[in-house]
């Protein structure tokens, strides 16, 4: 670990968002990028020694000094994260420092890229119900809580199996609604969304997934239903690919279709 980083949890979560408090300097970056590169090859094109070339010179430095700042900037960022990201993979825990509103802020932006009040697993609001959580719900918060952070730091395949639950022909539809709305929908609502074509009961297939598997991909709250914050990670590294594969998949055979048709009403595949 490297020295500077905060050794308090809390401390750590601070800094996390202090780094992020001017986050429009990503606008500046490319601006700053860019300028640097014309600076630089009016430096090359310029005969050293003329007034031009020492006015290129100075702004290629002045640039130079400005994208160096930023990019320190960004290594710190990067750094708090990965720390942050990595003791929580290990260390977290519903109670104490970690139920703390600023840990819960950096943490969930750390996961997601948003500032949040709640950490959402399963059943449980955090921190609102850490302290009604019986022994073995803490086991299975921490748990989901590690998986989540140790994919986004490691890439280990961590969310794969329940991907696979979340996806199924069935249930796919349904977690495409939630992740679309992003915020509680009943029952009703998602079999509204789906259509005819869509499952009877997408509440029982949600309740099935949140009674066997050992990692939550939903949130439920007075019967109604969001995604997780497990449950948006593996959406965001799993799902849009899955959707993009599909409607590419689906345009494909359109265009394939629509080709066979042009072929028909030009005679084509037609004896002479």
């Amino acid at each position: 670990m490297t020295d500077d980083l905060p050794e308090g949890i809390v401390e750590l979560a601070k800094a996390y968002l202090e780094s992020h408090d001017s986050d429009d300097t990503i606008d500046d970056e490319s601006e700053i990028e860019e300028n640097l590169e014309y600076w630089r090859e009016q430096v090359e094109e310029f005969e050293e020694g003329t007034p031009m070339y020492e006015m290129a010179v100075e702004e290629r430095d002045s640039y130079q000094e400005k994208y160096d700042e930023i990019s320190e900037q960004d290594e710190r960022r990067s750094e708090l994260r990965d720390e942050l990201l990595t003791r929580a993979s290990s260390e977290f825990a519903p109670q104490g420092d970690w139920m703390n509103e600023t840990v819960i802020s950096a943490l969930t932006h750390a996961i997601v890229g948003q500032q949040r009040d709640r950490i959402l697993i399963g059943d449980y609001s955090l921190p609102n119900d850490a302290d009604e959580l019986s022994k073995r719900e803490m086991v299975t918060v921490a748990k989901n809580v590690h998986a989540v952070a140790e994919e986004i730091v490691v890439s280990n395949g961590s969310l794969d199996e329940v991907w696979e639950m979340m996806s199924t022909d069935k249930r796919s539809p349904i977690t495409k609604v939630l992740a679309e709305e992003k915020e509680l929908v009943s029952s009703g609502d998602i079999s509204a969304q789906l259509g005819d074509g869509g499952t009877d009961n997408p509440g029982a297939n949600l309740r099935y997934v949140l009674n066997s598997a050992e990692y939550y991909p939903y949130y439920r709250e007075d019967g109604d239903w969001r995604l997780s914050l497990l449950g948006e990670v593996a959406w965001q590294t799993r799902g849009l690919d899955d959707v993009e594969d599909d409607e590419s998949s689906h345009n494909s055979e359109e265009t394939d279709q629509q080709s066979s048709l042009d072929e028909l009403d030009n005679g084509g595949g037609s004896d002479e």
